[in-house]
């Protein structure tokens, strides 16, 4: 079980630090294609407008389903402790005289 939540957790993180990346740098990607640059959206150049609404609401966006998706697996994390036995304090104290 342990490893699978490790598993898990490199899963989550690799896809949202994926997400993150091209929801803001999605300027890139007119560079990237000049043939995207053609164009208007709401009376704005395309390559300006995607970026600035990427950037503010795609982050944004992203953000919200990373913490929602992040708090339901600290949950699991959670629940998974509360199966394991507890520990025994197996150190003892030598200091006595």
């Amino acid at each position: 079980m342990k490893e699978k939540l490790y598993k898990k957790e490199i899963r989550i993180t690799l896809i949202f630090s994926a997400l993150l990346l091209l929801t803001g740098h999605s300027a890139s990607i007119f560079v990237l294609f000049p043939g995207l640059q053609q164009g208007t959206l709401w009376g704005f150049p395309i390559q300006y407008i995607v970026p600035i609404l990427l950037g503010w609401f795609g982050i944004a966006l992203v953000c919200l389903v990373m913490t929602l998706v992040c708090n339901r697996f600290d949950d699991e994390m959670e629940a998974y402790v509360k199966t394991l036995p507890p520990e025994n304090d197996t150190q003892t104290d030598n200091t006595q005289n």
